[in-house]
């Protein structure tokens, strides 16, 4: 779920380097973030690193929980309703890792 969130908002912020042409700033910060995150969570996942999926997890929750936010003050549905939806699944994800590395250090 992390990896799906991670990729869709990188695709998302570099499809927005390329409208806004690359003078602009901001979308290049955006995606420079965006595929940092992503590679992050590919190389988590190589390592099989499932404290570090968690940390990338809550974190792509946050990112997604703000794009909800951004979305809905912009009054774009679609903007708004998709990152929540993201960020709510991605935060079950992390729950359902977290309770089973518990469960696994007993």
């Amino acid at each position: 779920m992390t990896l799906l969130s991670a990729g869709v908002s990188a695709g998302f912020s570099v499809q927005g380097l390329f409208e806004s042409g690359s003078s602009d700033s901001f979308a290049r910060y955006a995606a420079s973030r965006s595929v940092a995150l992503l590679l992050s969570v590919l190389i988590a996942i190589g390592v099989r690193s499932r404290m570090a999926i968690a940390f990338l997890g809550i974190t792509m929750t946050a990112v997604q929980g703000f794009d909800g936010v951004i979305g809905a003050l912009a009054h774009d549905p679609s903007k708004t309703y998709g990152p929540f939806a993201f960020a709510v699944l991605n935060a079950l994800a992390v729950s359902w890792l977290l309770r089973g590395q518990g469960s696994r250090s007993k």
